[in-house]
């Protein structure tokens, strides 16, 4: 009798496997910021031509993540960045560190044809990056170039989630 128990116990578990087996292989997990999900919208966008390294940095963020055609009746985006250092402060560990921060600011504008006369969107959005310098002139730079080039991926995700938004609902 509690070999049968056993079974009958067993058979049961076996049973809730395969129902839950069967229940979750109907769902399908796929993240809301994929790519997957974005290059099926199919956007017809053509790019104006970068003038600085970090819109070129921008800009090719867009272009794969959110295609590119020639055609000239495609919307047309532009974007123009300007760039800010500010000092934050001072590290507070003893060691002569100062802490810096990049500001990016890009002004985009969305276009209804590669003709650029007929504005359908336009917006400003801001990224920003921190890092330290300690006085020595290479490393300070390479830090500063590291940072804004962060800084310009950040605004790439930040413009390419709020273009989704305009030409999800051009409302």
């Amino acid at each position: 009798m509690l070999l049968s128990n056993k079974i009958i116990l067993l058979l049961k578990s076996l049973g809730a496997l395969v129902f839950i087996t069967i229940a979750l292989s109907a769902c399908t997990f796929s993240p809301i910021y994929g790519d997957k999900n974005i290059n099926n919208n199919n956007f017809q966008l053509s790019y104006a031509k970068p003038t600085t390294r970090l819109e070129q940095i921008v800009y090719s963020d867009l272009k794969l993540k959110l295609g590119e055609v020639t055609n000239i009746d495609a919307q047309n985006l532009k974007i123009t960045i300007s760039q800010s250092t500010r000092s934050v402060g001072r590290s507070s560990d003893g060691l002569p560190t100062n802490i810096k921060e990049i500001k990016l600011s890009a002004n985009i504008k969305l276009f209804e044809n590669a003709e650029q006369k007929n504005v359908i969107f336009s917006a400003i959005r801001v990224s920003t990056a921190s890092y330290r310098t300690n006085g020595q002139a290479f490393a300070d730079q390479q830090a500063a170039i590291s940072a804004s080039e962060t800084a310009a991926l950040e605004l790439a995700q930040i413009i390419r989630l709020t273009l989704i938004a305009q030409l999800k609902n051009p409302n």
